[in-house]
């Protein structure tokens, strides 16, 4: 049988309402009924329900997240810092794998969005206009990492993407190779390929190196993909010295 707040009041000899202040941090009860509550609480095995509590309050401290793959180091690290925050505020998180489909990503946002979180942290490809539009359906606040709004309507928390290839690149420069080669991903892609490759492509234009199209290999995220690109660059005969690796499913 359930516990319920009606069994904790009767158990401590106070109110309901005594017994939901405590079990709220409310300052306004005094220390002998506190502990008698508690006591009760503690006896009778109660937890609080969240989802009525969400309900009277009109928050769940809970907090969505989507992301395209859990098994990836690179997003299975984000979560953790995120959840690690979360747990800092006494919040919860509801872990959503999309697998980068733009469908799913859409079911994901509503779904979410219907268990009443108060907030989404989305982690994807391209914002297309479906996005967009369920973005704007959200009377929650929605996020964007590791990804990016062309049209800046929604906050996002991301580095320079440009310039953290540049500074790789640059990098290769500086210590003398001139045969540098990258992997990326579909260059239609906001983050793992227009803006990567720009930063690489800056970079050996500032080291006056000519872009060779044979160093430049387009995957689709996935193992098998990054193996033949590899494959492909070390079977050139002018091999490169130097690759830069988008990180995504490849890692």
């Amino acid at each position: 049988m359930n516990i319920t707040i009606y069994d904790v009041a009767r158990e401590a000899g106070v109110s309901m309402a005594t017994v939901s202040r405590v079990v709220n941090g409310n300052p306004n009860v005094k220390p002998t009924t506190r502990k008698r509550v508690l006591e009760a609480i503690e006896r009778l095995g109660y937890r609080p329900n969240a989802v009525a509590r969400g309900l009277a309050s009109k928050r769940t401290t809970t907090v969505g997240v989507i992301i395209p793959d859990i098994s990836n180091i690179f997003f299975a690290e984000l979560a953790r810092g995120i959840e690690d925050i979360a747990t800092m505020y006494k919040y919860n998180i509801i872990l959503c794998n999309s697998d980068q489909n733009k469908d799913k990503e859409i079911h994901l946002i509503n779904t979410l969005l219907e268990k009443q979180v108060d907030g989404i942290v989305f982690m994807g490809g391209e914002i297309t206009n479906e996005h967009v539009e369920a973005f704007k359906k959200s009377p929650v606040p929605i996020v964007l990492s590791a990804t990016v709004d062309p049209n800046k309507e929604f906050p996002s928390v991301n580095i320079d993407y440009e310039q953290a290839s540049f500074d790789a690149v640059w990098s290769f420069i500086e210590k003398g190779h001139q045969k540098i080669a990258m992997l990326s991903g579909t260059l239609e892609d906001p983050i793992n390929g227009y803006l990567k490759y720009a930063g690489y492509k800056r970079a050996l234009e500032q080291g006056n190196i000519p872009l060779n199209d044979d160093f430049i290999v387009i995957g689709d995220y996935t193992y098998d993909s990054g193996l033949e690109g590899m494959e492909k660059l070390l079977s050139l005969g002018d091999k490169p010295t130097a690759i830069l690796r988008q990180p995504m499913k490849w890692l």
